[in-house]
């Protein structure tokens, strides 16, 4: 087994880091908490119809927002959000399982806001959640992506993730018609190193 006391220890009930964006606005990173729930569901009213048809949730639904903020499970997905006076401008999940042959994996969804792209917030939201993976001993992350949204495919490939696979038609969008899907992934921690003691 893995030794989890290599790993650099994180605090996620206290986690927050500030960073600052090309044009020079200061944010902050934190975990998503149940008093966002207003804010949360007032960020993801902004997503347009267009956009909206390929997220995996009815992010316009408060109910679906208000499930999210009365559940909030850490060890399950972690939420992290990116905030600018108090509003959320952007949201990244870390989907993981505690147990099974999928522990080491991080399935990872972020969505910026449309007034804060094109300026980095994509680019370092993604490394905030590697650099977070990698405190929580996760080996690799997965993003799962349209094979339309080109821009956020380039985000991701700039932050180190590779095209593992492309498959045609694997979803369906909110109007029923198939949707292309590119999968990437990281590695986070190498899958074997001689500083890790693993079980053989």
């Amino acid at each position: 087994m893995l030794d989890s006391t290599i790993y650099p220890k994180i605090d996620l009930n206290t986690y927050q880091k500030k960073a600052q964006l090309k044009d020079g606005t200061k944010i902050i990173f934190r975990p998503m908490v149940s008093e966002d729930q207003d804010a949360l569901y007032e960020f993801f009213k902004e997503v347009d119809k267009e956009e909206a048809q390929y997220l995996r949730d009815d992010v316009g639904s408060r109910l679906v927002v208000e499930k999210w903020a009365k559940h909030l499970d850490y060890n399950k997905t972690l939420p992290i959000l990116a905030v600018k006076n108090g509003d959320i401008i952007a949201d990244a999940t870390i989907n993981r399982r505690q147990f099974g042959w999928k522990w080491h994996l991080g399935t990872v969804r972020i969505f910026v806001h449309k007034d804060y792209r094109n300026i980095g917030l994509g680019h370092l939201i993604v490394e905030e959640i590697v650099d977070i993976a990698y405190k929580l001993g996760i080996e690799k992350l997965i993003v799962e992506i349209p094979d339309i949204n080109t821009d956020t495919i380039g985000v991701f490939a700039k932050s180190g993730f590779y095209r593992a696979a492309a498959i045609p038609n694997m979803v369906k969008d909110r109007t029923n018609m198939p949707v292309n899907v590119v999968v990437m992934m990281k590695d986070v921690k190498p899958a074997h190193d001689d500083d890790y003691d693993y079980d053989l």
